[in-house]
């Protein structure tokens, strides 16, 4: 359990821990769905807000306004249990595939607790986020950020969508996932540093073409 903690001081004996065990990983899962509940459910006050806006536009009835709002609601609360969870699994596979690229020693789960760890930063950002929206007067969950895109007053633009990658939570994960994958793969950090970096920017500039 103190690997949860520890992550955020001493990551590289952390991940020399994770590496010898073969539950760290359920630790850090349970972590990030607790936070990413607790996470939804600060931000539910803001989010209901906005989507009874847009159910409002549609000249919806008030009982399938009701029944929309509690189906949104529960699906929030759902994503927030499932995504951890797929998230984990998917990234280990990519990072599998960057194993056999750099003919590294690591195996799957223990990829799969890497991602798990390094998305605890971004937890942790989501967390502090969430508790400005909770003291602040709101009304959007877009209106409080800690990136770059905090400087952009419009924020349906491009730009505002491109410097909120510029995150430094997001990054911290970043470099968790170097850190991590060096640890497993049993490999130079610059060997892992250019193929992981170089993903990061495609899925990150590639997911700006999908706004």
């Amino acid at each position: 359990m103190k690997n949860v903690f520890t992550i955020f001081t001493a990551p590289v004996e952390t991940f020399r821990r994770v590496r010898e065990s073969k539950t760290a990983w359920l630790f850090a899962l349970a972590a990030m769905i607790i936070v990413s509940v607790v996470v939804i459910y600060m931000q539910m006050p803001v989010i209901e807000k906005e989507f009874l806006r847009q159910i409002q536009s549609q000249s919806v009835g008030a009982s399938m306004q009701s029944t929309m709002m509690a189906t949104a609601k529960t699906s929030a609360y759902v994503m927030g249990v499932v995504m951890p969870v797929i998230t984990i699994f998917v990234t280990g596979l990519l990072l599998l595939l960057l194993n056999l690229v750099v003919r590294g020693e690591g195996k799957y789960m223990q990829f799969v607790s890497i991602a798990a760890y390094a998305a605890l930063p971004g937890l942790l950002g989501s967390l502090i986020t969430g508790i400005m929206i909770m003291t602040m007067d709101v009304q959007s969950v877009t209106d409080v950020s800690l990136s770059l895109g905090a400087l952009v007053s419009d924020k349906s633009s491009a730009m505002y969508q491109f410097l909120s990658l510029m995150n430094p939570f997001s990054i911290w994960g970043l470099v968790l996932y170097i850190i991590g994958s060096s640890v497993m793969m049993k490999r130079p950090y610059k060997s892992v540093a250019v193929w992981i970096i170089a993903a990061w920017l495609v899925l990150s500039l590639g997911s700006l073409l999908l706004v």
